[in-house]
């Protein structure tokens, strides 16, 4: 978001332009919805006096549905007179709180004959007014329209100590009013304000009132009107404000210097992070902490992986950059994708996973725990009992306090409810052992210390019950600039701790404006302990703040009824809606005692431990960009001209004549030789073409060092230049030289005319003469010759270099269009090492036999000249085709650049084709050992060291066995699974084999043995992707254990807490063999079994009770099994005979060491068949938004709700503590439903259930612990 209007008190008096470029929506909307303000925009002179097209199309831009200019709302109290000047400038000119008036004026213009005003644009008299003379720039038939238009300009006094113009400026408050001098009751006047600069030289109204009503007496009750007897008077008011406390007052914030202004730069906005620049500002400021985060060992970090490395980047940036920094490294840091850079999260959760990520940096360092010393303080928990010595009290720390806005007015009346004493009586008696009993007594909160740094987060959100939704809280709420937290201490400290100085000091405000679902953040901070000026952070800009703006502007304001809102003014309303809807959620305060070491005033302290690597990674990186912007630059005047040669080519074992890094579906750099790559020149773009021919000339060494050629001689060279195209097939093949009539063209030229510039790189192929095959083989004396299967590359590559050329008889042969020759491409593919190697160019007849190259191709393989070939032609990827050499090559439709494969027939009927299918499917994998938590596999059919059948020696599953290897997409699970095999040695047997292949998430996706690999890739996949795969030996065979089902088992050990098991079953069995495993696998004891409990659940609320002779291919796949031992509710489900017991064994309720289950039981024998079974559910602030265990709950007749509530309690086996910030509700199927008020005394949960009209659920609201989300769509916030 754009910074805020500066002064948020004076939108408005009816003036549309009085809402600047730089005003938030909401301000905007405001505006919009008066359909009577008359417009207000700037007008430049030069254009008023031509009013040409531009000022048409201005003011139709800005042309609304106006019927006349706003005079004073009608609604208030009576408008002053014309003449009345002071009254009516105090009415529509208000106070600007901070900002004084430097001087203030009033004109009168009296324009004595209306009619003989000829021109369209004329100029009021000049008048003085805070060093400026100001006119009234009048437009009698309007500004390109049927409105009469006024304008303020000022004119700046220059004198010999202020000749500059350029950057002035001057803020006023200005209203025009429009009047009849014998009636000055008959008047329309309207206000506004603006920031007057040389680019916005002047300021009004476009439509200040229709020309046919200046002379409408309707207008006014005494039969007047504004213009009589051809005369009118124009008053202009201006109020000069000094703004020199901000320099910001109404400022368009367009090349407006924050480093400049403030000495502070801010934030970029990656979408919705302004919460967190915020944030993240407060953090910068706050000195003592910027000087920890300095000091935390990052020298080893990963750029975007370390949370703590780019926090130490930001803060450097913050302290020396000129323009605002960026988030996206650390947000990248915290595991977010682009999708959570535009989500809004919970600041208090956000800022408190930052610690926590930062708080396991220090683990064992220097600094480790110093975070605590800036941030954490203690509370204690208690319950005192009132006429018995017994007390029970738990001491914890706290990052920060949430204080309730709700029902208070201000922060004190907050921090007295947060340690307000609650009394357990009556019914609600505290259990103070088997000695006291129950007893009356004392329940609180209060505080043992407070941190140097103290957060205070304002509960502004919450979620409303009746609403179904989060709902913003935006009631006055008033904060102090310093408070006293001694009150709220534990009486029992030592007195030379109370005693010590607890006033806190303010120095920041982080505020909220807008609506619970659009809103924007920004930060108010102090970040100097000895000056008392605030500055605004707001994303990118930072600027100075008044008083005003930071306590009064973000307090919120009191609801107003609609009675009450209809009677403001106008521009009241507006101040009022921006009021409420902007207020401070967070509060930073600063221990007094400590400020000059939480703020010390020498930085040099703080500079000194800056970790040395990252300013130097900066540097490099600033170096780096402006390297990349150069050669960005250069490319406008540089081209780079690649060149392949017959010596890449022979490096090059693949598709096409090179490696194309163009085409990364076919390019991994790592597969890639360093020689086989095309040379590269980098050539001036206006340079000869023939530069090109003497830098290839030189490079390979045909001509000497400065040698310069012109065209002429082209001709002559042992080497010709032969172009590269892109064909449409997705192949790279050589075309004709490059033409006689381009040479002497410039480069550029050349790859404008014969490269298409959208696709191609300018690529040429070095076609050498020596190099031909014919010339090759023309070259080698007898030899000896060679099976096939004894084939040496080596051999061929040292024939082809080292072959000689008779410059006198050896000639180029045309292979331009219709001529009798082409140049084609050779390659060789040898069976014994499954290799294809590329061999050379020649340049053959078209009409001659493609099996006349055989016994040249022979040769210089080294084979008997009547070996038999067998020729492939390389078309595409996708297409390798047999060639019949009987033909010519004219009949076959080769062509320049084609690619024939040649091999030799062999014993293991290999096939150059299977070949090239492999380089085409190939996929990079890499094979790593399974290692399962202890909830992922069910481990009994792992196989370990006893597993003699399946192992012939220790192949643990745990061994750190990790490799990777190319297989082919066209595998199935037989082929992949043998591969993997043959890697782990040769006592693994395939068939032992289970796979799994893991993606970018890390998620497993088992493979079955009917699977193949097409099934989940592609045919071709890039190169450079390296997929993960995982394995792990087991004990039985694959196809056995797939006949196997795999079910999740929820142990619950307590209702808020569950071990994970992932058991195996036979698909004919029944639920009580899988109960069974879980006993084995949990190790539940024998004598409780029988008071074991199966339930289902979906989306973490209750779906059904679990019978034991169900069957197992009878339970849902989308269901969450539970199972745990509950007596009470097996007892109860029993006499309903909605179950059986696991297992009959007779007991004896007395024999229940545990004595709450005792209780607990006896009360269920007693009312089995009067009481109500009520599933429950947990939650956190909506309703949707479930979590934790759901379970059912007995509720019995007659019971109070504190007995209730502390049986719940125990059965969710939480402190009483963590049970009194849970909010208790009844919600229907729907999840809609009422939170119950649990203090009263009267509440019976029994009677509320049986007073609703649907089934409902008990809704347990509090904090999500777990780690894991309800719902896929609902992230939450994480620091992955």
């Amino acid at each position: 978001m754009t910074p805020d209007f500066e002064d948020k008190e004076n939108l408005n008096l009816g003036a549309k332009g009085a809402v600047p470029p730089n005003a938030d929506s909401i301000y905007v909307d405001l505006m919009e919805e008066d359909d009577e303000s008359a417009e207000q925009i700037v007008i430049d002179e030069e254009d008023d006096d031509e009013e040409d097209e531009d000022d048409q199309e201005m003011a139709e831009d800005t042309e609304p549905v106006t019927r006349r200019a706003t005079a004073p709302d009608p609604r208030s109290t009576a408008i002053p007179k014309a003449n009345e000047f002071e009254k009516l400038a105090k009415r529509l000119m208000k106070p600007l709180p901070d900002y004084p008036v430097a001087d203030e004026t009033h004109h009168v213009w009296t324009i004595d004959s209306w009619s003989s005003l000829r021109e369209n644009k004329i100029r009021g008299p000049t008048f003085k007014c805070g060093g400026y003379e100001w006119n009234v720039l009048l437009f009698p038939r309007g500004n390109n329209n049927t409105h009469i238009s006024i304008y303020l300009e000022p004119h700046k006094i220059l004198d010999d100590k202020n000749m500059r113009a350029d950057d002035w400026y001057v803020c006023a408050q200005f209203a025009l009013d429009i009047w009849n001098p014998s009636y000055p009751e008959c008047h329309l006047p309207s206000g506004s304000f603006h920031r007057f600069n040389k680019n916005e030289t002047d300021w009004g109204f476009s439509t200040f009132i229709d020309l046919g009503q200046l002379n409408s007496t309707r207008r006014f009750n005494n039969g007047h009107a504004i213009l009589e007897k051809n005369t009118l008077n124009i008053t202009a008011y201006v109020r000069i404000i000094d703004d020199s406390s901000t320099g910001v007052l109404w400022h368009s914030f367009l090349d407006y210097d924050s480093k400049a202004s403030t000495g502070y730069v801010g934030l970029s906005n990656q979408g919705a992070t302004c919460y967190l620049n915020s944030l993240l500002q407060s953090y910068y400021t706050t000195k003592i902490f910027r000087d920890l985060v300095y000091q935390i060992p990052t020298e080893t970090h990963k750029k975007g992986q370390s949370v703590s490395l780019e926090l130490q980047r930001i803060f450097y940036l913050l302290s020396t950059s000129s323009e605002a920094v960026g988030t996206l490294e650390l947000t990248k840091s915290f595991g977010w994708d682009s999708s959570e850079a535009f989500t809004q999260h919970d600041v208090q959760e956000m800022n408190r996973i930052l610690m926590d990520r930062l708080e396991s940096a220090m683990k064992g360092s220097a600094i480790d725990g110093s975070l605590n010393d800036i941030f954490v303080g203690k509370m204690k928990s208690y319950i005192k009992c009132v006429n018995v010595s017994y007390e029970s009290s738990r001491e914890e720390d706290f990052w920060d306090i949430q204080l309730n806005v709700k029902g208070f007015s201000n922060l004190e009346a907050s921090f007295k409810n947060y340690i307000e004493i609650e009394m357990l009586d009556g019914e609600n008696k505290y259990q103070a052992g088997d000695e006291h009993g129950y007893q009356d007594a004392k329940k609180g909160v209060v505080f043992r210390s407070f941190p140097p740094v103290l957060h205070l987060q304002l509960k502004r959100f919450e979620y409303d019950f009746m609403v179904d939704d989060m709902v913003k809280i935006d009631d006055l709420y008033e904060f102090p600039d310093s408070i006293d937290l001694k009150p709220y201490l534990d009486e029992d400290l030592p007195s030379e701790v109370k005693s010590q100085n607890w006033t806190y000091k303010l120095h920041g405000v982080l505020v909220h404006q807008g609506s619970i679902s659009n809103g924007h953040y920004y930060a108010m901070i102090k970040p100097e302990a000895s000056s008392d000026s605030w500055l605004r952070f707001d994303d990118d800009k930072v600027w100075k703040a008044t008083h005003t703006q930071v306590f009064k502007e973000n307090f919120g304001a009191s609801e107003l009824t609609s009675q009450e809102f209809a009677r403001l003014s106008r521009a009241d309303q507006n101040e009022y809606l921006i009021r409420r809807a902007t207020s401070a959620y967070m509060l930073v305060y600063y221990r007094e005692s400590e400020l000059d070491s939480i703020l010390p005033k020498d930085n040099a302290s703080i500079d000194s431990h800056i970790p040395k690597h990252i300013p130097t990674q900066i540097k490099a990186e600033t170096e780096e960009k402006e390297r990349v912007e150069k050669v960005r630059e250069e490319a406008s005047y540089y081209i780079n001209v690649k060149c392949v040669s017959v010596d890449s080519y022979n490096a090059y074992s693949g598709f096409d004549l090179y490696p194309d890094p163009t085409m990364p579906k076919y390019y991994d750099e790592s597969l890639v030789k360093p020689e086989s790559l095309p040379h590269v020149f980098k050539m001036k773009k206006e340079d000869k073409i023939t530069k090109v021919y003497e830098r290839v000339g030189v490079q390979l060494q045909y001509l000497a060092e400065g040698t310069q050629i012109t065209e002429d001689e082209i001709d002559s060279l042992p080497f010709r230049l032969l172009l590269v195209n892109h064909r449409n097939n997705h192949t790279n093949r050589t075309d004709t030289p490059i033409p006689p009539k381009l040479r002497d063209h410039t480069i550029n030229a050349v790859y404008v005319k014969c490269y298409n510039r959208g696709f191609d790189e300018m690529v040429l192929f070095v076609e050498e003469l020596r190099k031909d095959l014919f010339n090759v083989v023309s070259n080698i004396s007898n030899k000896d010759k060679i099976e096939p299967s004894k084939f040496s590359f080596e051999n061929v590559s040292k024939e082809i270099e080292s072959s000689k050329l008779d410059i006198e008889k050896q000639k180029f042969h045309d292979i331009f269009d219709y001529s009798a020759h082409i140049t084609i491409f050779l390659k060789y593919y040898d069976t014994a090492s499954n290799n294809l190697y590329g061999l050379t160019h020649v340049t053959v007849e078209k009409q001659a036999k493609i099996d006349s190259l055989t016994s040249y191709i022979n040769s210089l393989l080294g084979f008997e000249e009547d070996n038999h070939l067998e020729y492939f032609e390389e078309l595409s990827q996708l297409k390798i085709e047999p060639v019949d050499q009987s033909l010519s090559f004219e009949k076959h439709e080769l062509s320049n650049g084609d690619i024939l494969a040649v091999q030799s027939l062999s014993e293991e009927k290999k096939n150059v084709q299977e070949f090239y299918n492999f380089l085409l499917t190939r996929l990079h994998i890499k094979v790593s050992p399974f290692k399962a938590e202890k909830e992922e596999e069910d481990s009994d059919y792992v196989a370990d060291n006893s597993d003699s059948e399946v192992q012939k020696s220790s192949v643990k599953p745990t061994d750190n066995q990790t490799f990777d290897f190319w297989v082919s997409t066209q595998y199935s699970y037989d082929d992949l699974a043998k591969k993997i095999a043959q890697h782990l040695g040769p006592d693994v047997d395939a068939e032992y084999l289970r796979l799994f292949i893991v993606n970018y998430q890390g998620v497993r996706y088992p493979l079955k043995s009917s699977h193949h690999l097409s099934q989940f890739f592609s045919r071709s996949v890039p190169l450079s992707q390296i997929t993960n795969f995982e394995y792990e030996v087991l004990n039985i065979k694959l196809k056995e254990y797939e006949n196997m089902r795999s079910i999740k088992v929820n142990w619950v050990t307590s209702l808020v807490s569950a071990q994970l098991y992932d058991l195996l079953i036979p698909k004919t069995g029944l639920v009580s063999d899988l109960i069974k495993k879980l006993i084995h696998k949990a190790g539940v004891k024998e004598e409780v079994v029988h008071d074991m409990l199966v339930w289902t659940g979906q989306d973490h609320k209750y779906v059904d009770l679990v019978r034991f002779d169900r069957k197992i291919d009878t339970l849902p796949d989308n269901v969450d099994i539970y199972a745990g031992i509950f007596p009470a509710e097996v007892q109860i489900l029993l006499e309903f005979d909605m179950i059986k017991r696991f297992k009959e064994v007779p007991g004896n309720v007395n024999d229940i060491l545990d004595e709450s289950t005792k209780t607990e039981l006896k009360l269920a024998q007693g009312s089995a068949k009067k009481l109500n079974m009520i599933p429950a559910f947990h939650f956190h602030r909506n309703s949707t938004y479930h979590h934790g265990i759901p379970f059912i709950f007995p509720v019995y007749p007659d019971e109070k709700f504190a007995r209730t509530a502390e049986r719940l309690r125990k059965r969710l086996g939480v402190s009483p503590q963590a049970f009194s910030k849970i909010k208790i509700a009844l919600a229907d199927a729907n999840d809609k439903g009422r939170y119950l008020n649990t203090e009263s005394e009267s509440l019976n949960l029994f009677d509320e259930i049986l007073n609703c009209d649907a089934s409902m659920s008990l809704a347990l609201d509090h904090y999500d612990r777990s780690p894991k989300r309800g719902a896929a769509y609902d992230k939450g916030i994480s620091i992955k």
